[in-house]
């Protein structure tokens, strides 16, 4: 294992590092005491001498921290660091190593580092290491009696330098030798001096303490500052050169390196993180021709290489061949622990990937493509990256495209079983789907087919009128007529399917009445996708930065239904509350915009940017147009829209500091209006919708509703057809009506599609369908706004024509109505409260009215107890309740 010593962690020396043998260490700690315990032999103790003087401190450094001595004046301050002889610090025989980081200042003529030269009966000195002024380190050995027996200057590489040096002194005691070790902090670089012999033997009786920077006797002391003073016994296997190696590969290490000792406790055995941290390590002298196995490496560790001896540091996938250092960043987190990496060396080959091409695919895609790769074991593949996911089967990269757009970098990674691995990036681009062109559809002549099961079972022959209502964003439904004595009434069965052209219904209402053309039946029919409200529940949810079809595919899920062509690109956060997949629909189109398309027959729901063509068909009065109606409206017209969700949150930290937006492209009058969003919108989605909002009514509203004749009756041909979404020309000069709009509602009538009719650009309000092109939708207790509502018809659904939709109530059924401006009613019947309400939000009005038709079946001369509740919010949240009694 390497890296796994306490070099290769904070470049501490280890107590237990091979054959040192270790008799005395000092680590300077965070504390402030004067006396503190050997780190081999607690025993034992190091004294401060003068700590309080000028320039003294403990600092932190590469080590932790380390003791600052004699820094302003040493003459003055006289300080040392003292250990005391105890009986065996001095070797008889064998090998002696004293050695310690420091750097210093050259203030004095010498500079001391480590003495024993205290001088006094029976301290007799046995070695001396310090620098002279001008740099060198000097070396001394002593004799018995005082005497110097070798007295030597070394011209070292670092002369003169006053960074951290490491300096160490080899004593051979049996040979009267001495060596200088010494290793270079910031570079790593170290040297050796040659084995200097001494004139005599060595002093081997000395019972002299160890001083560090002071040799007082002769007044020298050093200033400076020293960490990792040690005293060793080497024994006949340690190796200088190796010890003094693994010290300047340790420099690279910061396990202790200043704030790192407050984030990991660094033991001979390991390391712990005390908070999370970034360890590291020393570095190792490693070799191959094939990249190794690393093993043991924490998650997100960082190689570094070096071939010039540390000068310069490369990263990334491990180079081969390869020799020189290698050293790791190593991430832990709180409580992990380390203690080192293993290498193994690999018996095959590392895995190669070729580049890749880059991808073009459009939304919901799916690309194959084949890679060209070598692997010596089971392949193991990741693939990640954004707008597509992917995997690998074989030698195949599958890519399946979502409905995001643009441009991502996506990468392959391949690892072999020994987790080495190889990695290639690519760009995949997905781009908009489109819907592709299709003729609309010919719905004259067309049969009204009804189904049993999957099988078509009958064709109605006889109806007496048939219309076919299709909105954008709206409503889709068939409504026909037979005679009540038709042959097709046995047909003719709640729930069951019929069909016109492409189009599928579901039989929803069977009404028999009598008419002056005698006694007939009404068939109400709904198409398929109606059942979408009927398919289950849909949790609420927290839609954050998702994209249309993201939702429509959660949606659909479950049900019989698929996501189809999305060209809605988008981003929104918005949120729902427990709902159906048909209500969610409307709310992805309400909150991305676009128009949703429902192909019943395959059963696919498409959000299209726009619907419908624009094929030249026009309209002119005499012609093939009948009847035609133009309303200017500006009573809904407002200039400044304040946008706000409900928790308040307003657009003004995305739009420039401002809280609304505004438009005085027609009018400079300020017409304010607000627009409430639901909890959890983000601002960017509030701003989209706001300016969306007011494009359409900062200027005066435009609405046509014709009745036309479908030429392609006549004609035959499909130039003359048109459908829900297309674009049309009517001419009516009349009425001074020359216009290109949209159709945003047909009602075609199949028995007389001369009789057909149009509403354009935006429905007419007096028509008051739900989910019309501009209404809003309300619930109780809603604060969503609707904007294009005349003032004397503000409630949406009002007539009952599409059943209770847009109420809430309690209590109630819906019936047919026989007189009044509706063919329907609401009946309150039993006892207890019955209730019915809606929630809207109104422009800036002085007054309002309320209109409603009653009648009472109760018993004559009985008048119910109705009452009709108007509650009013101000702008400032407080309300009022205005209450009229209906006798």
């Amino acid at each position: 294992m390497l890296w796994s010593t306490r070099h290769m962690w904070s470049g501490e020396t280890p107590l237990d590092y091979p054959h040192l043998n270790l008799v005395a260490l000092t680590r300077i700690r965070a504390e402030s005491s004067i006396v503190r315990e050997d780190e081999v032999d607690a025993s034992h103790e190091w004294e401060l001498i003068n700590g309080s003087a000028a320039g003294n401190a403990l600092i932190g450094g590469p080590w932790g921290r380390y003791q600052q001595l004699n820094s302003v004046n040493p003459a003055t301050s006289q300080s040392r660091m003292v250990l005391d002889y105890f009986s065996g610090l001095w070797p008889t025989s064998g090998k002696l190593l004293v050695g310690l980081w420091h750097w210093h200042n050259y203030t004095m003529e010498f500079n001391p580092f480590l003495s024993t030269r205290r001088g006094g009966s029976g301290t007799d000195p046995m070695f001396y290491l310090s620098s002279h002024t001008a740099g060198q380190p000097r070396h001394q050995l002593y004799g018995p009696g005082n005497s110097l027996i070798l007295d030597q200057y070394e011209a070292s590489p670092f002369v003169g330098y006053t960074g951290w040096l490491w300096l160490g002194q080899l004593i051979d005691i049996d040979n009267s030798t001495s060596q200088l070790l010494t290793v270079k902090y910031s570079t790593g670089e170290s040297w050796i001096s040659p084995v200097r012999t001494a004139s005599g033997s060595v002093n081997t009786t000395t019972s002299a303490p160890l001083d560090v920077f002071g040799l007082q006797v002769n007044g020298f002391w050093t200033g400076g500052g020293c960490d990792e003073v040690m005293v060793a016994h080497p024994s006949a296997e340690f190796d200088a050169a190796e010890f003094v190696d693994a010290i300047a590969r340790g420099t690279w290490a910061r396990g202790q390196y200043d704030d790192a000792e407050h984030d990991l406790d660094v033991t001979d055995s390991g390391v712990t993180a005390l908070s999370a941290r970034t360890l590291e390590t020393g570095a190792e002298r490693v070799e191959w021709t094939i990249a190794p196995i690393v093993d043991g490496a924490p998650s997100g560790s960082v190689p570094h290489w070096s071939d010039d001896g540390g000068a310069t540091w490369d990263t990334g996938a491990l180079p081969e061949p390869f020799a020189g250092l290698l050293r790791w960043s190593v991430p832990l987190a709180s409580s992990d622990q380390f203690t080192g990496i293993t290498l193994i060396e690999p018996t095959t080959p590392a895995p190669t990937l070729e580049p890749i091409a880059d991808v073009e695919m459009l939304q919901g895609d799916t690309a194959e493509i084949p890679l060209d790769f070598t692997v010596s074991s089971s392949p193991s593949w990741a693939v990640s990256g954004q707008l597509v996911t992917g995997s690998v089967t074989g030698n195949t990269l599958s890519l399946n495209a979502g409905y995001a757009v643009g441009e991502a970098l996506i990468t392959v990674t391949l690892t072999d079983e020994s987790d080495r691995s190889v990695s290639q990036s690519f760009t995949v681009t997905v781009s908009v789907q489109t819907l592709p062109d299709s003729p609309p559809p010919a719905y004259s002549g067309s049969p009204i087919v009804v189904w049993d099961e999957a099988e078509p079972s009958h064709v109605i022959i006889d109806p007496i009128s048939a219309v076919l209502t299709a909105e954008i964003n709206g409503e889709e439904t068939l409504t026909f007529s037979v005679p009540a004595k038709s042959e097709s009434l046995s047909h003719i069965i709640p729930e069951r399917a019929v069909s016109v052209e492409d189009n599928s219904y579901r039989v929803r209402r069977i009404t028999t009445k009598r008419t002056v053309r005698g006694s007939e039946v009404e068939v109400y029919c709904e198409a398929m996708w109606y059942d979408l409200a009927t398919a289950g529940q849909i949790d609420a949810t927290e839609w954050t930065q998702v994209t249309a079809g993201d939702v429509i595919s959660i949606a659909l899920d479950g049900t019989e239904w698929r996501p189809g062509v999305v060209e809605v690109t988008n981003l929104r956060t918005y949120s729902t509350d427990d709902t159906n997949p048909l209500a969610l629909l409307r709310e992805v189109q309400k909150q991305h915009g676009g128009d949703l398309v429902f192909d019943s027959e395959n059963k696919v729901v498409h959000l299209l940017t726009q619907t419908g063509n624009d094929n030249g068909v026009a309209f002119f009065y005499g012609k093939d147009l009948t009847e035609s109606k133009r309303v200017v409206d500006t009573t809904s017209l407002v200039t400044r829209i304040y946008a706000r969700n409900e928790e308040g949150v307003t657009i003004a930290s995305v739009n420039n500091g401002l809280p609304y937006v505004e438009d005085f492209s027609y009018t400079s009058e300020v017409r304010t209006a607000v627009y409430d969003f639901k909890s959890g919108t983000s601002p960017f989605t509030m701003l989209s919708m706001a300016n969306a909002t007011l494009a359409n009514r900062s200027k005066p509203s435009y609405s046509y509703e014709v009745t036309v004749a479908d030429l392609s009756v006549i004609s035959g041909q499909t130039i003359d057809r048109f459908g829900v979404g297309d674009r049309v020309t009517v001419s009516d000069e009349g009425i001074g009506l020359l216009d290109t709009q949209r159709i945003v509602e047909l009602r075609y009538d199949l028995i007389r599609p001369w009789k057909t009719k149009l509403v354009l650009s935006a429905k007419l309000r007096e028509s008051g369908s739900s989910d019309a092109t501009d209404a809003g939708v309300f619930t109780t207790g809603a604060t969503i706004p609707t904007f294009d509502m005349v003032p004397f018809n503000l409630l949406l659904n009002s007539r009952f024509d599409n059943g209770l939709q847009h109420w809430a109530y309690s209590g109630v059924d819906v019936v047919e109505a026989n007189q009044g401006t509706s063919s329907w009613a609401v009946e309150f019947t039993g006892s207890g409260t019955r209730w019915i309400e809606q929630t809207v939000s109104v422009d800036r009005r002085r007054a309002y009215a309320l209109s409603l038709d009653v009648v009472s079946r109760g018993p004559s001369g009985w008048v119910p107890d109705l009452v009709a509740e108007a509650t009013v919010v101000y702008e400032d949240d407080t309300s009022e309740t205005i209450a009229i009694d209906l006798e």
